[in-house]
């Protein structure tokens, strides 16, 4: 598991008692968040939606062992378009249906990173119910001001739910190193700044961080927001 699917578990377990009747998990991965909100008595059923079709092998894999796989239906799309017919019907009949919504998007390679999470909050929109409980994991390093900026895809945004402590934005990570260079642009192109921490409490921007100012720290949080 990566840090952000630790805080995305962490915020599961918090919020089990508004998570109810049927949910979606989108990008899924191996499985774990549509997992996780099976085992909540008051869910009845997660679609677990994964462009990848080797995780969404694994993601069905992994519900069966852990005993779930009634409640959890796994299908291949990108973003909320199904490939299969089976699951394009399947995601028509959620149309307004949906209690809740969990994504743990990754950066995007484009504009200031979120646009994933534009496109998922987006796409999304039409399957969910009013007032529909979405968990939303989004970094604090992208600030405050971008994180409640969200709700222009037509959401309320309702609070911080669950935080890592500040910890390294591992440049090992080929990804990560790829979204600092994402960042950084957008600070070029004047975007708003980037929020990381140093370990002595200083806060950098991405260009600093990028510029090997010194070794940024973030912390990955999960957000909740309501149709």
């Amino acid at each position: 598991m990566t840090p952000a699917s630790r805080v995305c578990a962490r915020a599961i377990a918090r919020c089990r008692d508004l998570l109810r009747g049927v949910g979606i998990d989108w990008g899924t991965g191996t499985g774990l968040l549509a997992i996780l909100a099976a085992r909540i008595p008051a869910v009845e059923r997660v679609v677990a939606v994964e462009y990848d079709p080797s995780a969404v092998a694994v993601a069905r894999a992994n519900a069966a062992s852990n005993g779930v796989s009634d409640r959890v239906e796994v299908i291949r799309a990108d973003l909320f378009a199904a490939f299969d017919p089976a699951d394009r019907a399947t995601l028509r009949g959620l149309e307004g249906r949906a209690d809740f919504l969990l994504a743990n998007p990754p950066a995007s390679d484009d504009g200031d990173g979120l646009e994933w999470r534009r496109r998922v909050l987006g796409t999304a929109r039409p399957l969910l119910r009013p007032r529909a409980v979405v968990l939303l994991q989004v970094a604090a390093h992208y600030g405050d001001t971008r994180i409640r900026g969200l709700v222009d895809e037509g959401y309320r945004y309702e609070g911080l739910v669950e935080s890592s402590p500040w910890v390294p934005f591992d440049l090992g990570r080929e990804d990560l190193r790829r979204a600092l260079r994402v960042y950084a642009a957008e600070e070029g192109r004047g975007g708003l700044p980037y929020d990381f921490h140093l370990a002595d409490g200083r806060r950098i921007s991405a260009q600093e961080a990028l510029a090997g100012v010194g070794d940024p720290l973030t912390r990955w949080q999960v957000h909740r927001y309501r149709a």
